[in-house]
């Protein structure tokens, strides 16, 4: 980007000290130019950098010269200059390309609300391609008056390169996509703290930021989270069908770049697949995105005579109106807009623009809109569910808070148990299993480690307190060492103390994101090492009874059953009873291996480790923690001052000996010819193992076929260094009969599982059974290929693992994967085959935006099936159509599309026999959230609810009884599909019995609240009132009888009742849906209840529910009967004398009750001894 010095231009500045204001930048670089005094220098703008991990934050500026350097005069062809500046940790940085991520603003931190990136079009200048065209380049509206329009947003500016002209890049779409993804990681927008994101972009930019959102989609956590937080935007004229390219090509013919043009030709294949995939992502995050299209012709590109191009070629539509809107302007119409100008010149507005207030309205609607509301009736019920729900635990770990949820008054007695029965419900399968699986130390290997004197980890055990970090790099064999410490004999003579009273524990885990979810969690890492410390002090032989009370009364059961799950709040009270102890002298040993492989926030797990050392303050216990982890920023930070040691540093005596090891046991003919390159292999390890053992293991196989040294030599040569470039030429390298298979097995096992699921994570059958159902689009054929070539059952074996390729039936994975996946054992006897990653680093290469590509080539861009499709199809097929819930709307949440093809082909009798709850695919839809397959139905047939005959409306969601329950989205979600059903055909006829369930399912969860199938009432009651009060804005009667029975103890005529709505509503939300549809609001129910006597009724029934909840509840009753007041409700049932004591509970707890005492005037409480008996029986009712 050559600079032209006849023509005005905006730089930027990057670099400046954080306390530098306009002034003092212009300052500080007119001085290190030079020549260009301070008043010939403008800067517009000056914003802290992006980089949310810099040690020294700086800021970035735009500017102007009114008189341009001669630095920037005198070397035409150069876009970027640096500045040395003494004192400063880095040189200023001038250039005028804007490459990356330039922040235009700051915003103060609490008003900050969201932040917003600008990404430019095909062969346009990142910053020039927002302004006006002409001379006067002062103004940028994204810059100059977005700020001001969004004060609470942050803006930035992305910029790539994607000149035409001459170019050597043959950059893809997934390439600049993938760059995209990681400088929006880089500037601190994956972090937990990042705030909500919209963006701007025009036209191939657009189709960069879709392919983002797509490969976002199918990566990790981390990628998710980023997805997750794009809340919408404006494309502007982007080509989602594609746009004119003929006057293009000619600028790239015969250069690098050409395909680069092909795929955004109109018809191209590969811009319909990326928006079908898309709309789907969109749509199902809720996203607020508006379309923008041009409606001025476009001068194109002709070249000249002297093989220069200019914009002097014939008027064109470059992008039309259907493909800048993806042809929404019949179906959604306020999601698209037009721009009265031509192509480039439809983001160059000018001051004061007319389009620029369309601009920020649509901005903003989009931050409004991030998850869209549901209408009015159920927006109040969705805030309820939000307030009684609450959410999950954010705060920081206090110590014990095992009690909270245990009624006031239970009435299940303590059950005597003994620390026995403690440690068989801490107890859990495969609690040794990573410890067991590590490769053990090759023969002298890791000795070392008690020698060195660099940090001294020996001196430490010895004499040392706090934390040890043991760090190095991935694969370099930090496990393995690990695993040594805590079984070397020399490692208990350190750390023990003679004489001493001290009962001395050692207790460790060993992090493993492999594999089950206890493995990498913190209950996981709590209830392994609770397991230890108890089980030693019990076989300890010492008195611990004072230590040991305090645990049983946390373990103690709240039922007649002896063992039940444990909460995160009781494993913590149990860590703290032994870390704030003062009974005995305890020496705790704590060894933790892999940290960064913790599923949680390090940040987190370096807080919760830095607590339980703060806890032995001022007890008998002392505490000693030795951890590993890679040597990542926040381990760097939270540990800076603990001895440490770097792995890597110490492991080339290791590697050789491992190598002549290895090569000691071939053949001695490959020995010969490996021994002539180990040298080699040891100067390349870096002190990495796992690229040894994979090299060697390589080299071998080569060795086998009759290469000779100097091709060994040349193939070692050809192998890189770092891991994830090798697993990439790895899995190139696969024979392309097997790249199919070994995408579904690395697929499946990469699938994050979700707790509670019965299919084991890496189960051999399962992967095999998987990989069957890959191969077929209905469930006829998967069926037929599960029945007929149903993958082998692995035999029991007592053997360890991991096993040789050749004891696995059916399949050498080994082969199929490239190394890349191992067999192993798992199990409690390690008897069952199983499937994992050859290393933690294999996972994350199969995670990343690039594994497709290396796997699949060309075919990547049309496969839309990963891990969570080939896991769905197989437990349909297998009839488990509830664990397939989740894989299928995952399916949907990562690829944008729906199995509707799969899930049609299932046969009706399928649903019908699973539990009689589905009538067909439809209600299965329903029940699973799944949005994408209904929207993919309609599109296909516009009549398909209205012809339906299956139950949609009365269908209870999967969420209730197996989702978060601390989450209201799902609750959203539900009603958003309600809702479309309802506006697209369905009626409240077609499922009659809705309206009664969802009502009945109000009285009885509450009232049934202890009993055993209750499920949790909190939740379907809410979600019940919910849908009671959808249905009756779409038409449903509110004043119908409705039956209802309470139990065979009371006399008939009194366990049949017959209420209406409004007596059963517990909610204000309903109530006012119902009053406001013409319900009465003193009808009388089959005893004589109004509403407001069943309200009182409910108030009575506080006294069963938890602590926890009867602040929920008491106010959820508060705020009915202070509707049903306003409205005039009276009692008939309900006693002066109840009336008061409800009244004085509400105010006791800080409720305003005026409203309520002024009705007591207009009430005409009766004294009827029948009523009040009635009153105290329905009172008292269990």
């Amino acid at each position: 980007m050559a600079s032209n010095p006849s023509k005005p231009k905006v730089y930027r500045l990057r670099g400046c000290p954080i306390h530098l204001d306009r002034l003092g930048a212009t300052e500080l670089l007119s001085g290190v130019l030079g020549d260009v005094r301070p008043h010939d220098i403008r800067i517009q703008s000056l914003a802290t950098s992006l980089d949310p991990w810099a040690r020294s934050p700086t800021k970035v500026g735009t500017l102007m010269f009114r008189k341009q350097p001669a630095l920037v005069e005198t070397r035409i062809g150069k876009s970027e200059w640096t500045f040395p500046v003494v004192g400063l940790e880095k040189p200023l940085v001038l250039d005028d390309h804007f490459l990356g991520m330039t922040p235009l603003n700051d915003v103060e931190r609490e008003r900050h609300e969201f932040n917003c990136i600008a990404i430019s079009g095909l062969a346009s200048h990142p910053f020039g391609s927002w302004q006006p065209k002409g001379g006067d380049k002062s103004f940028m509206w994204i810059r100059d008056e977005l700020p001001r329009a969004m004060p609470d947003t942050r803006l930035s500016i992305y910029g790539y390169d994607t000149a035409l002209v001459g170019s050597n890049s043959f950059q893809s779409i997934e390439d600049l996509a993938t760059s995209l993804i990681d400088h929006i990681k880089s500037s601190g927008w994956a972090l937990p703290s990042a705030k909500p994101l919209i963006f701007l972009a025009h036209s191939l930019g657009g189709i960069v930021l879709k392919e983002a959102f797509v490969s976002l989609a199918s990566g990790h956590e981390q990628g998710m989270h980023i997805l997750n937080l794009f809340k919408g935007g404006i494309f502007f004229g982007v080509p989602s069908q594609g746009m004119a390219t003929s006057h293009l090509r000619a600028m790239v013919e015969g250069q690098v770049n050409e395909e680069l043009i092909r795929d955004l030709s109109i018809g191209s294949e590969y811009l319909r697949s990326l928006d079908d995939h898309f709309s789907g992502l969109s749509l199902v995050r809720h996203m607020c995105i508006h379309w923008a299209y041009e409606t001025k012709t476009s001068p194109t590109v002709m070249k000249n005579s002297d093989g220069s191009f200019t914009r002097t070629g014939p008027e064109e539509i470059l992008v039309s109106k259907e493909s800048a809107t993806r042809s929404l302007y019949s179906s959604r119409s306020s999601a698209i807009f037009p721009i009265n100008k031509n192509h480039s010149e439809m983001v160059k507005l000018l001051e004061d623009d007319a389009n620029a207030r369309v601009i920020v309205d649509k901005l903003q609607e989009s931050c409004r809109r991030g998850i869209r509301e549901v209408d009015a009736d159920i927006g109040v019920v969705s805030r309820e569910v939000r307030h009684v729900l609450g959410s999950p635990a954010t705060t920081p770990w206090t110590g014990p808070s095992h009690r909270d949820g245990i009624p006031e008054h239970s009435a299940f007695p303590n059950i005597e148990c003994t620390i026995g029965d403690l440690m068989e419900s801490l107890e859990y399968p495969d609690l040794n299993y990573r410890l067991e699986t590590i490769d053990a130390n090759f023969e002298h290997t890791c000795e070392w480690v008690f020698y060195v004197k660099q940090g001294s980890l020996s001196r430490w055990l010895k004499n040392g307190d706090g934390f040890f970090w043991i760090h190095g790099k991935p694969g370099s064999g930090k496990s393995t060492l690990m695993k040594f410490i805590i079984q070397h004999q020399r490692t208990w003579e350190l750390l023990h103390r003679f004489p001493s009273d001290a009962l001395q524990i050692s207790a460790s885990f060993f992090f493993h994101d492999r594999g089950s979810l206890l493995q990498h969690s913190f209950e996981g890492l709590l209830r392994s090492v609770l397991y230890q410390i108890i089980g030693k002090l019990q076989r300890s032989g010492a008195d611990i009874s004072e230590l040991s009370k305090p645990l049983l009364d946390i373990y103690a059961p709240l039922s007649g059953e002896q063992s039940r799950n444990w909460t995160i709040g009781e494993l913590e009270s149990c860590i703290s009873v032994l870390l704030r102890q003062t009974s005995v002298e305890l020496d705790i040993f704590l060894l933790l291996d892999a940290l960064d492989e913790y599923d949680g926030g390090p940040d987190f797990i370096c807080g919760i480790l830095k607590e339980m050392m703060n806890m032995t303050a001022n007890s008998r216990t002392r505490l000693k923690i030795l951890f590993s982890s890679r040597p990542w920023e926040t381990f760097e930070r939270q540990f800076a001052a603990a001895p440490s040691i770097q792995v890597q540093d110490f492991t080339k005596g290791d590697i050789e000996t491992y190598c002549w090891g290895i090569i000691d046991s071939r053949e001695e003919e490959i020995s010969v010819a490996l021994g002539r390159i180990i040298p080699a292999v040891i100067n390349r390890a870096d002190g990495v193992f796992l690229w040894v053992r994979l090299v060697l293991l390589e080299l071998a196989n080569e060795a086998l076929q009759g290469n000779d040294v100097d091709e060994l030599a040349r193939i070692l040569n050809s192998i890189p260094s770092d891991l994830q470039e090798y697993y990439a030429r790895t899995v190139q390298r696969i024979p392309e009969k097997l790249r199919w298979d070994a995408y579904v097995i690395l697929e499946v096992l990469s699938t994050d599982l979700q707790p509670g699921h019965v299919v084991s994570e890496s189960s051999f059958d399962m992967v095999m059974a998987a990989l069957e159902c890959s191969k077929h689009s209905t469930y006829k054929g998967c069926h037929r290929s599960l029945r007929l070539d149903s993958p082998p059952r692995a035999n029991k074996s007592e053997s360890n693992m991991p096993i040789q390729s050749d004891q696995a039936p059916g399949i050498d994975i080994s082969t199929a994967t490239g190394n890349l996946a191992e067999l192993v054992r798992v199990g409690r006897q390690y008897g069952d085959l199983a499937i994992q990653f050859a290393h933690q680093t294999v996972k994350e290469f199969v995670l990343s935006q690039d594994f497709k590509r290396f796997m699949l080539g060309h075919k990547a861009r049309q496969t839309l099936e990963n891990g969570y499709t080939f896991i769905a199809k197989y437990l349909l097929t297998d009839k488990r159509s509830d664990e397939a819930v989740d894989y299928l709307r995952q399916h949907e949440m990562t690829t944008g599309c729906s199995l509707k093809d799969f899930l049609d082909s299932i046969p009706k009798k399928y649903f019908n026999q699973a539990e009689g709850r589905f009538d067909g695919p439809l209600a299965y839809a329903m029940y699973g959230n799944l949005q994408l397959y209904l929207e993919e139905t309609l599109r296909r047939d516009p009549n398909a609810f209205r012809k339906t005959q299956e139950r949609l409306l009365s269908i209870c969601p999967y969420f209730i009884e197996h989702q978060s329950l601390g989450d209201p989205v799902p609750f959203q979600k539900q009603a958003t599909l309600r809702r479309f059903v309802l506006e697209h055909g369905y009626t409240v006829k077609q499922d009659p019995q809705a309206f009664e369930g969802f009502m009945r399912q109000q009285d009885s969860c509450f009232f049934g609240v202890w009993a055993e199938d209750a499920g949790n009432p909190k939740v379907r009651y809410l979600w019940a009132a919910s849908n009671a009060a959808m249905l009756i804005t779409y038409g449903q009667d509110p004043n119908i009888w409705i039956n209802i029975y309470r139990g065979t103890k009371m006399p008939f005529r009194l366990a049949r009742q017959k209420k209406k709505a409004l007596h059963l509503t517990k909610t204000a939300a309903l109530a006012n849906c119902l009053l406001q549809h013409g319900t009465p609001v003193n009808e009388l129910d089959s005893v004589g209840n109004t509403p407001l006597d069943c309200i009182v009724q409910y108030w009575s029934t506080e006294h069963q529910l938890f602590r926890g909840e009867k602040e929920n509840w008491r106010l959820l009753i508060y705020q009915t009967a202070r509707l049903l007041v306003e409205y005039g409700g009276i009692t008939k049932i309900a006693t002066r004398e109840v009336w008061e004591e409800c009244l004085s509970d509400f105010q006791e707890n800080g409720l305003e009750v005026t409203p309520l005492r002024e009705c007591l005037d207009r009430i005409q409480f009766k004294k009827n001894i029948r009523e009040r008996a009635m009153y105290l029986i329905a009172r008292l009712w269990p």
